[in-house]
């Protein structure tokens, strides 16, 4: 049966990008944050978020050999906004701003075959997930012991950046990061993989399709 409900929806993303190099000592560091919100309301339900997130990367590398850079980077990702299950009555709040916090630092080496592509390999990293709030928030839904607040855990953490063009007007972009504990159940990899599709309509708005 054809038909379907209407929704009304809006949301703001809001990224900042910060680059430095020193060609005398072959040293870079780079620097992005992203802020995001977003609301939705459908019918016969009252106005909720679909989006909220804050990110913020930075990388450092020193030139090594060839297209290796050695590479220290730090990630760090929470949200602004309190998350709620929504199947009780009445709702109950999951999640907050730094709850969960996650942060990742590594060190290894940074591999750029292209301008377009590059793929750092974190040997040695720690991982922390953090729920300081467990009055509030369930922790065990990110990981964390019933009996503690934050989870630490130490292993290899990968990232692939790639932008690419398509059919001479699309850009696509891909930003992939793998983590696993190389100490406990190593086979079990924590993917967080977010691409993104835009194109130009005029010279001050593009059309963009996420995922």
């Amino acid at each position: 049966v054809s038909g379907g409900n209407s929704f009304y929806s809006t949301a703001f993303d809001l990224k900042g990008y910060l680059y430095y190099v020193n060609k005398k000592t072959q040293f870079s560091w780079t620097t992005t944050g992203r802020l995001a919100a977003g609301l939705i309301k459908t019918e016969n339900v009252s106005m909720r978020k679909n989006l909220d997130v804050i990110d913020i990367t930075s990388k450092l590398n020193h030139k090594a050999f060839g297209k290796f850079d050695f590479s220290g980077q730090l990630q760090f990702k929470t949200q602004s906004f309190p998350g709620y299950n929504y199947s009780t009555t009445p709702a109950h709040m999951t999640s907050k701003f730094f709850n969960p916090a996650t942060l990742i630092i590594g060190y290894g080496l940074d591999y750029k075959p292209a301008k377009n592509l590059s793929i750092n390999i974190s040997p040695l990293s720690y991982k922390g997930i953090y729920v300081p709030d467990t009055a509030r928030i369930d922790q065990t839904l990110y990981g964390v012991s019933k009996n503690r607040k934050s989870k630490n855990e130490m292993g290899i953490y990968t990232t692939i950046n790639s932008t690419n063009t398509l059919f001479n007007k699309i850009k696509l972009e891909n930003k992939v990061q793998l983590f696993s504990n190389f100490l406990h159940e190593p086979q079990n990899v924590d993917i967080d993989w977010e691409m993104t599709a835009s194109a130009s309509l005029t010279w001050y708005a593009d059309v963009k399709v996420n995922t």
